[in-house]
């Protein structure tokens, strides 16, 4: 009895990859013809083009990525390197969030999105240079940029397409999206003022990082200005640093009649510490987050946060991620030059959501919270 079973194509049997040399055996072409249509290349008739796709299309063809990057062809992955502890990362609603919008947009345009956890800023920089050197990654996002970051400096040098998260200023010929701290700091603080608080206490996140100076300088300038007394304690992201700081300040001579925390896990710790010595908020203690999620939506009380959506910044991120490798295979127009005019851009306006940790007047969500409903933050 013979089998009835069609004959499987070369190259398609399990285990085995299906390459550009079987698309050319069935077109009846070479493989530098195959090379040149599937990579969009002149030097091949539209029929003979058409024809090579289709079959490409047939055997389930996928380019190789090493192969793409020897060929000078974009290998469709940008890299991003974190040096952070990867507990951290895990508990941070926001750059889950972020991560989420950057991949989002990526995947959309047919790129992934290579991650790397390592332990210091030199491991990083390492990074970038064997990515570079390798062809690995079409581009680079840099993230939590600081006052004086070795890793500008090594990706100009490089010439490694790269985009910074941050800013603005200090991110040198680089294009870069950023949220403005200041200005989400001026709400917070500016707010509190406005309900009567003159003690002001900020629980602050890892103080190398810009975007924490930022917010330390305009926090302590708007202070003065309205000529509060505002106390800051350094605890780095986490909740345990937070815990610890809400601690210190609550024994301070004269404790502050409100606390601003850099994020919302921080900001759900210091809330912890206060429900343990049993000081109300806000009656007692007023609580403010610079990041939003469903965490502070659903705390009780609900804490007032800035609201930014970190999905759509990853997005803005992402897209901006796109133009500034098109530009540098020359798809696109230039993105690079005077860091504090083109190459920079403020992608997302923070928004002040009040809710009952600093307005005991609202019991709950605000009309604003309910349209928006559970958005990623």
């Amino acid at each position: 009895m013979t089998s009835s079973r069609p004959e499987q194509p070369r190259g398609t049997g399990r285990g085995k990859r299906v390459t550009i040399a079987d698309i050319a055996r069935r077109a009846g072409v070479t493989s530098a013809a195959v090379s040149l249509a599937v990579n969009g290349r002149p030097g091949v008739s539209d029929a003979t083009r058409e024809r090579i796709l289709e079959i490409a299309r047939e055997l389930r063809w996928e380019p190789s990525h090493a192969a793409r990057a020897l060929a000078g062809a974009p290998v469709k992955t940008v890299g991003m390197v974190l040096a952070r502890p990867a507990e951290v990362l895990g508990a941070e609603a926001f750059f889950g969030a972020f991560v989420a919008g950057l991949q989002e947009v990526l995947s959309a345009a047919d790129y992934s999105l290579q991650m790397k956890i390592v332990e210091s800023t030199e491991a990083e920089i390492d990074t970038y240079r064997r990515w570079f050197g390798q062809r690995r990654v079409d581009g680079v996002v840099l993230v939590d940029l600081r006052l004086q970051d070795p890793r500008i400096g090594a990706l100009e040098e490089l010439g490694q397409p790269a985009l910074v998260v941050g800013g603005p200023g200090h991110h040198g010929s680089l294009p870069s999206v950023y949220v403005d701290d200041a200005e989400a700091t001026r709400l917070i603080v500016e707010h509190l003022a406005e309900l009567g608080h003159t003690r002001i206490a900020r629980v602050a996140g890892t103080a190398e990082f810009l975007h924490t100076m930022q917010r330390n300088t305009t926090f302590r300038r708007v202070g003065e200005e309205l000529r509060l007394e505002c106390v800051q304690h350094d605890a780095g992201f986490g909740a345990a640093g937070a815990a610890r700081a809400t601690a210190e300040v609550l024994r301070l001579p004269a404790p502050p009649t409100a606390i601003v925390f850099d994020s919302d896990e921080m900001a759900l710790a210091g809330a912890a510490v206060l429900r343990s010595r049993e000081v109300p908020i806000p009656e007692g203690v007023a609580v403010v987050s610079y990041e939003d999620s469903p965490l502070t939506r659903g705390h009780t009380p609900p804490i007032t946060a800035i609201r930014r959506s970190a999905v759509e910044y990853g997005r803005a991120a992402a897209n901006r991620m796109l133009e500034v490798i098109d530009a540098a295979a020359g798809r696109g127009t230039t993105v690079t030059g005077d860091p504090g005019t083109s190459a920079e851009a403020r992608v997302i306006e923070p928004q002040l959501a009040v809710r009952a940790s600093t307005d005991p007047s609202l019991g709950g969500a605000t009309g604003a919270d309910l349209a928006a409903g559970l958005d990623a933050s």
